[in-house]
């Protein structure tokens, strides 16, 4: 069996662009005589395997291609009717109640966790605190020099810092404790504010209505494949193929699957998908 890992590491990438331009590109150097509705019986992929293939790209942004048995033994020129097929079955798969309840678990999946604030402590209590923490230092180190006294000269200085800072701890007027409950408090603003920011990232990258999330996924495909050069020249470098156009080298992974799709099906791919995001915006 042939097999390709084709695979986008670039976050919210078009499904709907990755599931066909880029089945596509590995036809687009065949011709098929005779169009079977069995879109992927001819591919040679069950339609599990096609299901899973359209929501890993939706719901990641990756594309995982792999496993297409017939792509080498298809014969004819009808890329393009291919394409459309394969668009139109992601468009109905995405807007499937299957679908919708797999976008839902993941949801849940992704929101961020709600942070475990600790109660804030009085100044009393840290003061106890610190008091407590001080006094038990002290017992073991009196210890330790009781019962290591080879030891004894070194850890005598030790002893008697704790024990100077064990006065000052029980001074009710040092600005200690009020400097470290301030430093709580701050902390605590700041991880409520953090977990803020995570919600609403969740909530922009996730949201509520399924069909925003995809929306976004269009959107993202309209985005990144815009005036691409179909006409730009490539040179053999280091054994890959590289853009003669510095600027082009350094284009999204999507614009430069797109140039190697090419023209005819970029472009049925994208009014596609405009249309798709119009009928969304519209509703």
């Amino acid at each position: 069996m042939n097999r390709w890992l084709f695979s986008f590491c670039q976050k919210r990438l078009s499904p709907v662009f990755l599931v066909t331009a880029t089945l596509v590109m590995f036809l687009s150097s065949f011709r098929v005589n005779k169009m079977n509705d069995d879109i992927w019986r001819l591919l040679g992929i069950t339609p599990k395997s096609g299901n899973e293939k359209i929501k890993s790209s939706f719901m990641h942004g990756y594309l995982y291609y792999y496993g297409v048995k017939n792509i080498k033994s298809l014969v004819a020129n009808d890329r393009a009717t291919i394409a459309s097929n394969l668009l139109s079955y992601t468009k109905q798969y995405v807007t499937s109640d299957a679908f919708r309840k797999e976008y839902d678990e993941m949801r849940k999946q992704e929101q961020p966790p709600m942070p475990e604030l600790k109660s804030l402590r009085s100044i009393e209590k840290i003061q106890r605190d610190e008091i407590t923490t001080t006094e038990k230092s002290i017992r073991e180190m009196e210890k330790n020099r009781k019962d290591l006294p080879q030891f004894a000269k070194s850890i005598e200085p030790m002893l008697t810092l704790l024990k100077d800072n064990l006065k000052k701890l029980q001074d009710p007027k040092n600005s200690y404790f009020a400097a470290i409950a301030l430093g709580e408090k701050y902390e605590q603003e700041n991880e409520i504010k953090r977990y803020s920011e995570r919600m609403e990232q969740w909530e922009e990258d996730y949201p509520p209505r399924i069909d925003r999330f995809i929306a976004s996924r269009l959107q993202k495909m309209l985005d990144d494949t815009r005036d691409i050069d179909f006409n730009a020249q490539l040179i053999e470098k280091e054994g890959k193929k590289k853009f003669v156009n510095p600027a082009y080298e350094s284009k999204n992974a999507e614009w430069k699957q797109g140039f190697r799709a090419g023209k005819e099906i970029t472009e049925m791919t994208r009014a596609f998908a405009a249309n798709w995001l119009a009928e969304i915006k519209a509703n």
